[in-house]
């Protein structure tokens, strides 16, 4: 009897239509939540993004300003170093120029038409040498003084500015309100500045000849001679600037010593291998690296935990590919600084016009094994292989950085 009764109620059931449309309602109502809150988890990624790609574009360029303000405070103590060297040139041209005087004027005491007047000059003359000669070793004093304290600032400066953009770069990636949350750290390389030739890491400058410090000093004053308009008289002008800049060169030799002024800085020439330098090669560039908070803390986290509330507080339908979200928490940024100016590489360090600028991404080719490099170079022009060039390119190119790609 209860056998028959179960199969009628069975039956029953399959022809019970009550509740129906509320099953439906139920399970698109947990559709449209689902769907509502995947759209809001969409809008916080891409928030999430563009912050975290901002932060790393902030940090790269605050880094490269600060390369930039590196190599402009070179050309200053460079200028400062001329100055100083330009004055004591001056001394010792005209203390040279004395000298030549004086020496003719003996020779002219073996005339008998020209020797008194011959022997006035001179006694008039010697004191004069005297003097200058004088004021000139206390000057050269000076200048030794100025010179070992502009050398230790150029050392300064070298070895200081990259770590100056590295906190600089920090600042601006973890401790802005504008981009913390989601920024919780950040850093850019290389720390210590590029690798230089001699060994040891720094901003890329490296010493010049020192006769290089006084041909710019004779330049300069020469051309600033030139425009003198005043009352002097109009023979020390020509003697100092006129016809060129050679007469100011008379004491070069007494002035331009290793014990005296010290070397100037130039933008390193070339790598340890002999590799040139130019704008654009990885020497000026920095690459900053900023590291978010987890997208499933504060408030990043409302769509995924509206996706679980319809899903019953489950994680269903989630991969093991649902790992890769903490490649989100990374941003990548490049910038580079350079010499703004069409002039030879000699007078970039001479001029303050190092500018910095974000750049696209790329991997650095130092970074790339050497095998793939050597693989990708032999694919060049090899026929059907020709393609895998091309494909190299894209891989060593792949800008990251889309954002910021200038």
């Amino acid at each position: 009897m209860s056998i028959i009764m179960s199969a009628r109620r069975r039956e029953g059931l399959l022809h019970q239509t009550e509740g129906a449309m509320m099953l439906i309602s139920l399970f698109m109502a947990l559709f449209l939540i689902a769907t509502l809150y995947y759209i809001l988890g969409v809008g916080d990624a891409v928030i999430y993004r563009r912050i975290m790609q901002d932060g790393a574009d902030a940090g790269a360029h605050a880094a490269s300003v600060m390369g930039a303000k590196g190599m402009n405070l070179h050309a200053l103590l460079n200028v400062v170093m001329a100055i100083t060297a330009g004055i004591l040139l001056v001394i010792r041209s005209v203390e040279v120029l004395l000298e030549i005087i004086i020496g003719v004027l003996y020779g002219l005491t073996a005339t008998l038409v020209l020797a008194p007047k011959a022997l006035s000059l001179i006694a008039v003359l010697s004191p004069v040498q005297s003097s200058v000669e004088a004021v000139g070793d206390a000057v050269e004093q000076f200048v030794k003084v100025a010179h070992h304290a502009l050398d230790a600032a150029h050392h300064a400066v070298q070895h200081g500015y990259p770590l100056l953009a590295q906190a600089r770069a920090v600042d601006a990636m973890a401790f802005q309100d504008a981009f913390d949350p989601p920024v919780a750290g950040g850093f850019v390389v290389p720390l210590l500045g590029p690798r230089l030739p001699k060994g040891g890491r720094g901003l890329p400058v490296e010493k010049d000849d020192i006769g290089t410090l006084c041909d710019w000093a004779a330049d300069g004053l020469g051309n600033r001679l030139n425009s003198v308009s005043s009352k002097v008289p109009r023979w020390l002008l020509k003697f100092l600037g006129g016809g060129g800049t050679n007469k100011i060169r008379l004491g070069k030799r007494r002035t331009c010593a290793d014990g005296v002024v010290e070397s100037p800085r130039r933008v390193i020439e070339s790598r340890a291998d002999g590799t040139p330098v130019w704008l654009g090669h990885e020497e000026f560039q920095y690459r900053a690296y900023d590291i978010g908070r987890s997208a499933h803390d504060g408030h990043w986290q409302h769509g995924e935990k509206g996706i679980r509330i319809a899903q019953g507080g489950h994680d269903d339908g989630r991969t093991t590919t649902h790992g890769a979200h903490v490649v989100g928490r990374i941003g990548f940024a490049q910038s580079e600084y350079y010499f703004n100016g069409r002039e030879d590489k000699s007078e970039w360090l001479w001029k303050q016009r190092w500018r910095a600028r974000l750049r696209r991404f790329r991997i650095s080719r130092a970074w790339i094994p050497s095998g793939i490099v050597s693989a990708c170079s032999s694919t060049r022009g090899r026929g059907s292989v020709h393609g895998l060039a091309g494909l190299c390119d894209v891989a060593r190119d792949f800008s990251i950085n889309a954002v910021s790609a200038h």
